[in-house]
C-alpha cells in the first residue's frame, strides 16, 4: 500500500460507526486548498478543530486510513466560533454576509463546497472554522449547530473514558503489584 503524506488543517471531525467499531471522520484542508476526508480509529488527545497536523495514511480501497497523525509545528491554529449568517446573495458567485465575535464580515465564498455547507434559511446560526490575517477572513468550514454539538460531546466522552482508563490502569498496576509482593 502506498503512504501518503498530508499536511493540513482538520476541519470537521465525525464519530461514526463501522462494523461495529467506532471510527472517526475527518476532513482535512491541505495547505494548497485541496479537501480530502480521512479515518482514523482513536483521536489523539490533543486533536481538535482547527490543529494543524502531519498525517501520513495509505488508501483501502478508496478510503484514506490514517497511519500516523502529529501536530504541525510552526502553523497557528485555526478559530472556531459562533457566527450568525444573516445574508446569502447568489449571483455569478456566492457572498456571504454575517458577524463572527459580534463584528461584520461580507465575503465571497468561491469554494463550491462551502457554498453546499451553507444554510437554507437565514438568519441562521452555524460555527465557523477561519483564520484571520492582514489579507482579511478565510473559512475553512462551516459546520452546523447539530454537527457541533455531536463533536464536543463525543470529545466529552472520550476524555471520560481516557480518563477511567488511566484509572483502571492504576488500580490494576496496584493489584499487580500487591500480587507480586505476596510472593517476596
Amino acid at each position: 500500500m502506498e503512504e501518503e503524506k498530508i499536511t493540513g488543517y482538520i476541519t470537521l471531525i465525525e464519530p461514526r460507526t463501522r462494523r461495529g467499531l467506532i471510527e472517526y471522520r475527518l476532513r482535512i484542508v491541505t495547505l494548497g486548498g485541496e479537501r480530502l476526508t480521512a479515518y482514523i480509529r482513536e483521536l489523539p488527545p490533543w486533536l481538535k478543530l482547527g490543529t494543524p497536523a502531519d498525517i501520513t495514511a495509505i488508501y483501502a480501497g478508496d478510503r484514506l486510513l490514517i497511519d500516523r497523525i502529529s501536530r504541525k509545528s510552526g502553523l497557528r491554529e485555526l478559530r472556531v466560533a459562533p457566527t450568525i449568517i444573516d445574508e446569502i446573495t447568489r449571483e455569478t458567485f456566492t457572498v456571504v454576509s454575517g458577524r463572527i465575535d459580534n463584528k461584520f464580515f461580507s465575503i465571497p465564498i468561491l469554494d463550491e463546497y462551502l457554498v453546499s455547507r451553507l444554510p437554507d434559511k437565514v438568519p441562521s446560526k452555524v460555527y465557523s472554522i477561519f483564520s484571520e490575517s492582514e489579507g482579511g477572513l478565510r473559512i475553512f468550514e462551516f459546520i452546523s449547530e447539530r454537527e457541533y454539538r455531536i463533536f464536543t460531546n463525543a470529545r466529552r466522552i472520550l476524555n471520560k473514558i481516557i480518563g477511567n482508563e488511566k484509572r483502571m490502569n492504576e488500580y490494576v498496576k496496584g493489584l499487580l503489584e500487591d500480587y507480586v509482593k505476596g510472593f517476596d
